[in-house]
């Protein structure tokens, strides 16, 4: 059995609003499930984090309090044998680096750590667990009256183990937290589309594939819903209103079809005039503002837009920056390795420049190896960054030609007119003078613009070329002053 064409388009229609539909809701339900079984997790984090605070906690005060009186024993009987022992038995507990007995007479009784490396430490363990710790317990001997501190037991605490514990219950709990949330968000989705959102996917497919323009056909039934609830009206209702629809448009069909009858030689004639003219303009338009080599725009249409922007930065307070920027020695470039070598350094460039810049953003060639690249709505700081990751891409991507690999690099120049909150950061006499520039004319900005990313330009070459510098507001001030 094959489908009509009709059926088909509308199979896929409804196929394409059920795959939307359900698509948003995993969406969001997924979303909020991550959310609660991120809550969860982090509530399981808390619990687990207090409950291994405790158990650190005492375990290290039960194993000192009871090891007082071995260390009491050892000092009072000099026996180190007894000494080693009660320390092994200590340190049996991963928390405790290190235990020494101290005498109060000679010094350093007995000593014994764990081997270097053993405990490692980490930052977590300061932040969760107070670090390395290092408690003193005085040794008094309890048969001298008044009792007698004769050493101190020295215990020196890591809490390492359990912030490997900590981390380990934290990950498992999110790990099968946000497996339980998604299988739940899953199933939650499917539930919803099925119950709620399916029948309204047929209907709506049934809206966007009916034509009620077609009078010749017949008027196609909305599919069939077992229950009489609105989604059916809906469907009563499109039906009646595609059959008024109907005979509306085959009335106006009639009357368009006489008019168009009269005046299709005269219409067709003028169509294909106006086409032939738009192209004709078109080719016109792009010939005169793209550079022929590299496919960018030249320095009119660059400039026209620059143009556009600054009257944005005068109405909407919106910055726009420019970044000015040329191949470092590109003439000594030429004679050592040819034009055509040249020419494919510049075509790597323009399309490393399409690559890297916004959508929104302007590259253009002005003329010879010197390019710029206008960014509305951006700040100066912002066009630093952008001028620094190309000069990076520049110098990390050398032109394969003729069997070589030709390494090039550029310096750039960057000024900008900055909004007033870009402003806020520059100096008051700077903020005062942008300010009093937007009452010059576009084109007298623009020039002023360019001729500080300019200034820029040739300060980064100065400095020893393959740099980025942003310009300096001298220029701003004498044109103001001028």
């Amino acid at each position: 059995m094959h489908r009509s064409p009709d059926n088909q388009n509308t199979a896929l229609s409804e196929l394409s609003l059920g795959s939307t539909i359900a698509a948003r809701q995993l969406k969001y339900a997924l979303c909020l499930a991550s959310i609660l079984g991120l809550l969860i997790t982090l509530f399981q984090a808390y619990h687990d984090y207090n409950w291994l605070n405790d158990v650190y906690t005492h375990a290290n005060q039960r194993t000192i309090a009871s090891n007082v009186p071995v260390a009491t024993k050892s000092l009072v009987n000099e026996d180190r044998e007894l000494a080693d022992v009660m320390a092994r038995g200590m340190l049996n507990q991963r928390s405790i680096a290190r235990v020494m007995l101290t005498d109060a007479q000679s010094g350093v009784f007995y000593d014994k750590e764990r081997p270097s490396g053993q405990l490692p430490t980490s930052l977590w363990g300061d932040m969760l667990f107070g670090g390395l710790q290092t408690v003193v317990i005085p040794v008094r001997d309890p048969d001298l009256r008044p009792a007698t501190t004769v050493g101190e037991m020295v215990v020196e605490l890591n809490p390492q183990v359990y912030v490997s514990s900590f981390i380990s219950r934290f990950i498992w709990s999110f790990m099968s937290t946000m497996v339980l949330a998604i299988l739940m968000a899953v199933a939650f989705a499917a539930m919803s589309y099925y119950v709620f959102s399916r029948p309204l996917v047929q209907l709506g497919g049934y809206l966007v594939n009916a034509d009620p323009t077609d009078y010749e056909r017949p008027m196609e039934m909305p599919p069939h819903h077992r229950y009489d609830d609105e989604i059916q009206l809906l469907g009563s209702v499109s039906v009646g209103l595609f059959g008024m629809i109907r005979g509306q448009i085959g009335q106006l069909r009639r009357a368009r079809d006489e008019l168009q009858d009269a005046n299709v030689n005269l219409e067709a004639r003028v169509k294909q005039r106006t086409e032939e003219l738009n192209e004709a303009m078109q080719k016109l338009e792009v010939l005169a503002s793209t550079d022929p080599l590299t496919g960018l725009p030249n320095r009119r249409a660059y400039l026209g837009r620059m143009e556009e922007a600054i009257s944005v930065w005068r109405r909407r307070d919106t910055p726009m920056s420019v970044i000015l920027l040329d191949i470092d020695r590109f003439k000594s470039f030429n004679d050592i390795h040819g034009h055509q070598a040249g020419d494919a350094v510049l075509v790597d460039l323009a399309k490393t420049m399409r690559s890297t810049v916004r959508d929104i953003d302007l590259p253009a060639r002005m003329g010879g190896e010197e390019f710029a690249v206008l960014l509305p709505g951006e700040e100066l700081e912002g066009a630093m960054k952008l001028a620094e990751r190309l000069r990076a891409e520049f110098e990390k991507s050398p032109v394969n030609f003729g069997g070589n690999h030709l390494s090039y690099t550029s310096s750039f120049g960057v000024a900008g007119l900055p909004s007033a909150q870009g402003r806020a950061g520059l100096d008051a006499k700077v903020s005062r003078t942008f300010d009093a520039l937007t009452s010059h004319e576009n084109s007298d900005i623009a020039a002023l613009i360019y001729s500080m990313a300019d200034s820029a330009l040739y300060k980064a070459k100065e400095a020893g070329r393959n740099r980025c510098a942003l310009t300096e507001f001298d220029l701003l001030f004498e044109h103001i002053n001028a």
